[in-house]
């Protein structure tokens, strides 16, 4: 009761009313209210004491900690705390990725460089290349002496005839281009024909640019003779296909074989079967054999084969006589070339392998005449 009520209760009461007293009674606190706020303390005490803990652990003087840091670790522990979702955002989380981010782009870079490495150093790798035109790698240079001219100083060669490509591609002075080109018997004092270079040629690893280098020897009836030569392969700016060879000059330089590089002929084999000339020719051609070629013409027995030139479309047959004093001895060259025959593999014929020859047409060769093989030069386009 207040001093003010007390004070009234010593006054008279007026007639009629009667004087009332209200009890106040104390609040009785709950059992479970006193023990959740007996685990609240607790729980706050366990973590101030983790708090002080962190803090003396995380300080690397194990000296005192002022407010500002309390609060900043009090703040990075209620962080922790929380869900993996939301703390998605926080600095921890994205310096997480960042750094993923980070390794994956150096990772590509990596990837991209050495990449690039390997195809820019394709040029120097040593190959041999199959009569198929398959390329096999190869770790010691060919064991023979003509070709140690190149292996010898193979980076200049082959910038020379990177060089002489670009010249080509050009359509620069002939004057300039008569000095990388290997002197023809054939070609005499005829000039360069640019149309019979076609399309320009690349020499970046992106066009699958590459080189071997390789021997060529004639047949025995010519004489066994042998040369060293560089074939370079890749793609014109149209997309096709070219192969290119290049070869030793008088003066030790690197030159051009034009006559094989775009497989001159005396005739094309579109003109051999509308001319039909009854005299050898020289002619740079693709060859191949099947079952059902061979012919009988009168006494003597022939070998059959198929000579196509650039375009499939234009072809003759031509033949071997077989009775005839090294006519066996020709047809062994184009079988052993064409892997015809031989029981050595079980793989079919190889087809239009590239091959030099003479042949004419000889009109007493069955009722019609037909073109005869008198020479096997070489195989492939580059002549001794």
């Amino acid at each position: 009761m207040s001093e003010a009520d007390e004070s009234n209760a010593d006054e008279p009461i007026p007639d009629g009313m009667v004087r009332k007293k209200r009890r106040v009674r104390k609040r009785r606190l709950k059992s479970s209210e006193s023990s959740s706020g007996k685990e609240e303390a607790n729980k706050l005490f366990a973590k101030a004491k983790e708090l002080l803990i962190g803090m003396h652990d995380e300080d690397e003087d194990f000296g005192p900690v002022d407010v500002a840091e309390q609060l900043r670790r009090l703040k990075r522990k209620k962080e922790d705390d929380r869900p993996l979702d939301e703390v998605w955002g926080t600095k921890k989380r994205s310096t997480t990725w960042l750094w993923i981010v980070i390794g994956g782009v150096i990772s590509t870079v990596l990837v991209v460089v050495v990449g690039l490495v390997i195809w820019t150093n394709q040029d120097g790798e040593k190959v041999d290349r199959t009569p198929l035109g398959n390329l096999e790698e190869s770790l010691t240079p060919l064991e023979d002496d003509a070709l140690t001219w190149f292996y010898d100083d193979s980076v200049t060669f082959l910038d020379e005839a990177k060089k002489t490509i670009g010249m080509l591609n050009q359509r620069e002075k002939l004057d300039a281009i008569d000095k990388r080109l290997r002197e023809s018997a054939f070609r005499g004092d005829a000039t360069v024909n640019f149309d019979d270079w076609g399309s320009p040629l690349l020499t970046n690893a992106w066009s699958q640019f590459s080189w071997s280098a390789n021997l060529v020897n004639s047949s025995n009836l010519t004489g066994s003779k042998e040369r060293a030569y560089v074939s370079l392969t890749g793609k014109r700016e149209n997309g096709t296909p070219f192969e290119v060879f290049f070869v030793q000059g008088n003066e030790d330089q690197l030159v051009l074989d034009w006559d094989a590089s775009i497989g001159w002929s005396e005739m094309s084999v579109n003109q051999l079967a509308k001319e039909m000339p009854l005299n050898e020719i020289f002619l740079r051609c693709r060859v191949g054999k099947k079952p059902g070629y061979d012919q009988s013409f009168g006494q003597d027995n022939y070998s059959g084969y198929v000579l196509t030139g650039e375009v499939s479309d234009e072809f003759i047959f031509a033949y071997v006589n077989l009775d005839k004093p090294g006519g066996k001895s020709i047809d062994r060259d184009f079988r052993l070339l064409l892997n015809y025959g031989s029981g050595v593999s079980t793989e079919p014929p190889l087809q239009d392998e590239k091959v030099t020859l003479r042949l004419k047409f000889d009109n007493e060769i069955g009722a019609e005449g037909q073109f005869e093989i008198v020479e096997y030069l070489n195989d492939g386009w580059v002549t001794p």
